[in-house]
């Protein structure tokens, strides 16, 4: 067991993840903060739930001057994974002192004046709002000596490359930059050769964990909510995710289960923000049993112990599948997955087959 005083951190900063019951450091941790602590470009892959914020993040801490401004800019690709970094970031830089901002889209810019009233040590920041705010000069990234791209396959993929390269090009030439990524997408890669150059590339885990037990039916459309039903009845799956292809589907799923007597919520980006983090927190904590979502939930946010994921729809693109069965299984614990192969899902199954080769076993819990 490797504990976080032998990775080269400083006494009060092991202090506090002490207290916040950090007991030993993962895999992730034991190799990307010491690195981290040399000041070294690194790009890295670790799936969802690794404890990779946590490693960035201590990585840096020791560096922070109290009396200058915004020294770690953390780059996130949506809302709901900027409030979700920046509280966990806030957990261990706050009994250090050190000040964490957030910053995203879908709100009134105006709001952000308390977020900046006060000086920042460490922003976490989604890509649009952080440059509209540079622009108008009512945040400096000078001082910055830190930036990290955090989820960029996600980041990229949803259009925010050319506002990486920017960001990057705004900060000081010899910031260390750290981009962390669940999968080497060609974006990525480009982004890696073209803005980076000088890294070291760490692959960390497997793409899929063999904790999770994976399965398979086949499956006409019409006849998956029957299925469905089966498999919620068994009570040993507490807390259900269940992806589709569409938001529209969604709704008409979640409706469905309600109709029935099941407590269930959906999440998809047509909802209002305030909306979408009520449903998510539910699910957290418990109130509601199953969440119907799109893949905005298999990137990213932290939602514990999942006891199955049910892919209702085979995902459009093969890394969703390791996102989205990675949402069970976390830290290590066993994880259950289930996909739905309809006639039409078939050919876009086979692209996951021949891309990650997963040990999946046909279904039969009937």
């Amino acid at each position: 067991m490797t504990k976080f005083s032998d990775l080269g951190l400083k006494k009060d900063i092991v202090q506090v993840l002490t207290r916040l019951r950090f007991k030993r450091a993962l895999e992730v941790q034991r190799q990307i903060i010491p690195m981290a602590l040399l000041n070294k470009n690194i790009v890295f892959t670790s799936r969802t739930g690794s404890g990779k914020t946590l490693a960035y993040t201590v990585g840096f801490l020791s560096k922070i001057n109290k009396k200058l401004g915004i020294q770690m800019l953390v780059m996130v690709p949506t809302r709901e994974l900027a409030i979700q970094v920046g509280k966990d970031i806030k957990q261990i830089a706050d009994p250090l002192g050190y000040n964490v901002g957030i910053l995203f889209g879908g709100r009134d810019i105006e709001n952000d004046s308390y977020t900046l009233r006060k000086r920042i040590h460490i922003m976490v920041a989604t890509p649009g709002r952080v440059i509209t705010h540079i622009n108008q000069k009512t945040v400096k990234v000078g001082e910055v000596k830190c930036l990290v791209f955090d989820e960029s396959d996600q980041m990229f993929d949803q259009g925010f490359y050319i506002d990486c390269a920017y960001i990057k090009s705004r900060v000081g030439k010899l910031s260390q930059i750290i981009l962390s990524s669940a999968t080497i997408s060609d974006k990525v890669k480009d982004f890696m050769e073209e803005e980076i150059v000088d890294y070291d590339l760490i692959r960390i885990g497997e793409d899929i964990p063999k904790n999770i037990c994976q399965e398979k039916i086949y499956i006409e459309d019409t006849k998956k909510n029957e299925l469905l039903l089966k498999i919620l009845e068994q009570k040993k799956f507490g807390k259900v995710l269940i992806f589709t292809f569409s938001k529209a589907r969604t709704y008409q799923l979640a409706d469905y289960l309600k109709k029935i007597g099941i407590n269930a919520r959906e999440l998809n980006s047509d909802l209002e923000q305030t909306e979408r983090i009520n449903n998510l927190n539910l699910f957290k904590q418990g109130s509601i049993r199953v969440l119907v979502a799109t893949d905005i939930a298999a990137r990213g946010l932290q939602i514990e112990q999942v006891d199955l994921v049910i892919n209702y729809d085979v995902p459009n693109k093969t890394e969703f599948y390791v996102h989205r069965i990675g949402r069970s299984g976390r830290e290590d614990k066993k994880g259950h997955a289930i996909t739905f192969i309809s006639p039409e899902d078939e050919e876009r199954f086979e692209d996951i087959m021949f891309d990650y080769q997963p040990d999946i076993r046909d279904y039969t819990g009937f």
